[in-house]
């Protein structure tokens, strides 16, 4: 099979890496020749193009890797859907949920796979979490407080943080666009949001135009209440989710890789520890998700793109909800 990829960042090249055992041909795009060049040294690399458009219109491609900037999806995808190409489209879905319905529609049409690449999913212990609340461990979950924050010039420091598309707001750069696993991950573990309150704005003296602060919260269809706290200005790097249930707490931790569980009874926590393996293996365990879902011509699944608009809606109603200053309905 013969694979596109869009945009040769970092993700974007180590997205290649994974995809490369399943195809034959792996071809690139990318306006920037050095990032062309770059990808070359690493992965094994048939053709290079400087406009997507080109290769689309030139080449037959089985998947297109859509992973540009956020401003950019859409049309990638448009493009892509036209010549009957599967999609993989990095998160978020785009820089609002406009014009993905038509887009998820012609995809069921014309029987392609589309998925976006949620990929906290596909962490071992995020799974582990999911069977613990199934079997409700802690029982009715009431309130979930999620802590997700880095400093952006730590996040490449081998180039201007300035010069990254997160520091630019036309491009999709910003806390909450970026960070949004966390509010994929509520859905995932909780369920959907029927109202949204949320503060978003730029407040550090960091030199970007993109929003570095977005405190969130969510009341869900459950009646569970979640506070989001997402932002680029942290000096050492923290993502976690407490719940808290009726009958005891959790914590999922990324940056420890453990999962804590607080039992009332016996007033002691129970500890689950995973390892780092464990988190970079989601991308491995997102590639064989998806080569599963072009083996089996499976369109409608957990993550496509009609799952991935509900996430889109909940960020869409936050900038919403930051403006107008009040509590809006999903």
């Amino acid at each position: 099979m013969n694979l596109l990829a869009v945009g040769l960042g970092s993700i974007g090249r180590r997205h290649t890496k994974l995809f490369e055992k399943y195809f034959k041909n792996i071809h690139i795009a990318d306006i920037n020749p050095s990032r062309l060049e770059e990808a070359k040294k690493t992965n094994n690399i048939q053709k290079t193009f400087t406009d997507y458009k080109e290769a689309i219109k030139k080449e037959n491609y089985d998947l297109i890797l859509i992973t540009t900037p956020p401003h950019l999806h859409l049309k990638v995808a448009k493009a892509a859907v036209n010549k009957n190409i599967n999609l993989f489209i990095e998160k978020p879905l785009g820089m609002n949920s406009k014009g993905w319905k038509k887009i998820y529609n012609k995809c069921k049409k014309k029987k392609l796979i589309n998925y976006v690449a949620y990929c906290h999913r596909h962490i071992n212990y995020t799974k582990k979490l999911k069977e613990i609340l199934n079997r409700k461990e802690i029982e009715k979950i009431l309130n979930a407080n999620m802590r997700w924050g880095s400093y952006l010039p730590d996040w490449h420091p081998w180039e201007d943080y300035r010069s990254f598309y997160m520091a630019k707001k036309k491009q999709g750069g910003g806390a909450l666009l970026d960070e949004s696993h966390g509010i994929d991950l509520i859905r995932y573990l909780l369920g959907e949001t029927k109202n949204v309150f949320a503060r978003v704005d730029k407040i550090s003296d960091l030199e970007i135009s993109s929003d570095d602060h977005a405190f969130l919260t969510l009341e869900l269809a459950s009646k569970s209440l979640v506070q989001i706290n997402f932002d680029l200005i942290s000096r050492y790097p923290r993502v976690n989710l407490e719940l808290n249930g009726s009958k005891g707490s959790i914590i999922w931790d990324r940056v420890s890789h453990q999962i804590k569980i607080y039992n009332i009874k016996k007033k002691k926590w129970k500890i689950y520890k995973f390892n780092k393996k464990d988190f970079l293996n989601m991308y491995s365990n997102q590639t064989k998700y998806l080569m599963n879902l072009i083996k089996r011509k499976k369109i409608t699944h957990d993550q496509d793109i009609n799952d991935s608009i509900k996430t889109q809606n909940i960020i869409d109603r936050s900038f919403e909800s930051s403006i107008k200053k009040r509590f809006l309905k999903v």
